[in-house]
């Protein structure tokens, strides 16, 4: 088993966590120079409206209220950073309340194989806009595409870094034919200091982007998300369904 205590370096645990994202792509990656990136400029500014609060990187429902949510991001030749604020517009207490910056860099390692490092902040904002539980997060995200239509990510995410740090580590498959998009997820959940294990998944269903006018688009998606394991996170609902519409504006 292994433990972290609250003082455990940043250093480390990034350094753990992107062994942990390495090993799930099923063949060892050789260190190489890294090729130069051709990545294009992506400017995306996504509001969306959702039939429930969740935290999409840890695979919890929280509630059945009615949750908005706000997501920029931008990325350049590798470099870039995200803001994702979520609001429940039921219960300003609620866990559904937070905002997420943070930052990245990806490394091409193979044609067909990325990794993401990220860091950045979690407000937590039930009682304001940072309650004394707010902490620092880091990441590692293995992406492959191992076609035009199936894409694979892993992604090890450590947070509550200085407090009581948890893991949450992410496995999506994602298939893409004529503009719809199915997802499955499976989210595994470790609170060290607690030695709590918890397990979910989701399905998901993206419909085509339609365009409304301009750069500015709509699309909706339905999912069913469920715990695997009798243990789950005290906040979280057991199973339930979430319906979401986005509005992406592609600058």
């Amino acid at each position: 088993m292994i433990s972290f205590g609250k003082k455990t370096s940043f250093v480390r645990l990034l350094t753990f966590s992107l062994f942990a994202a390495l090993i799930l792509i099923s063949s060892p990656i050789i260190a190489q120079e890294q090729a130069e990136d051709t990545t294009r400029r992506t400017f995306v500014i996504t509001p969306r409206i959702n039939s429930a609060g969740h935290f999409p990187f840890s695979g919890a429902l929280l509630n059945k209220n009615t949750n908005i949510d706000l997501n920029i991001f931008f990325e350049h030749k590798g470099y870039g950073f995200f803001v994702f604020q979520s609001v429940d517009l039921e219960d300003n207490r609620s866990f559904a309340n937070y905002l997420q910056p943070g930052i990245f860099k990806k490394f091409k390692l193979r044609p067909a194989v990325q990794l993401g490092l990220f860091a950045g902040y979690i407000f937590s904002q039930t009682t304001g806009f940072r309650d004394n539980d707010s902490d620092y997060f880091t990441a590692a995200v293995v992406y492959w595409t191992i076609s035009p239509h199936l894409n694979v990510e892993s992604t090890s995410l450590f947070f509550d870094l200085s407090q009581s740090t948890k893991l949450a580590q992410r496995f999506l498959m994602s298939y893409s034919l004529k503009g719809f998009r199915l997802e499955y997820y499976l989210w595994y959940r470790v609170v060290f200091e607690q030695n709590t294990h918890a397990l979910s998944s989701s399905l998901a269903l993206y419909s085509p982007k339609a365009k409304i006018a301009g750069n500015l688009y709509v699309q909706t998606s339905i999912s069913y998300w469920g715990y695997l394991t009798e243990t789950k996170p005290s906040f979280a609902l057991r199973n339930g369904v979430l319906f979401s519409v986005a509005f992406p504006l592609i600058l």
